[in-house]
């Protein structure tokens, strides 16, 4: 299992996420779980072999959990965006405009 790059540069979310915050969380949390699914994955040979999303939907425990870290905070990565923001659009904006008349009123 490898850690992948961040997306973004670490203070690109500033101010909204600190670069700190950022660098503590992939730096230490994310690498962490990566670095111990491995260690786990070099004594057994199904988990080295598996995806994350295989042992998330097959596992228990600490082979879950350790997969399921790496998978969230992965996602949880590629959710954000420098550029991110701004109104919703398509049929997302049609439901909040149907359901409270307006996406200020949403708010």
């Amino acid at each position: 299992f490898t850690l992948p790059p961040l997306p973004w540069e670490s203070t690109a979310l500033v101010p909204h996420i600190s670069q700190e915050t950022i660098e503590y969380h992939y730096g230490k949390h994310h690498t962490g779980y990566v670095t111990k699914l491995n260690e786990i994955a070099k004594q057994d040979s199904s988990i080295a072999s598996s995806s994350l999303e295989t042992l998330i939907k097959t596992k228990s425990g600490k082979v879950f959990n350790l997969a399921a870290q790496v998978w969230n905070h992965t996602f949880y990565w590629n959710s954000m965006s420098p550029n991110g923001g701004g109104l919703p659009s398509g049929k997302l904006m049609e439901l909040i405009e149907r359901d409270f008349g307006s996406y200020d009123s949403f708010k």
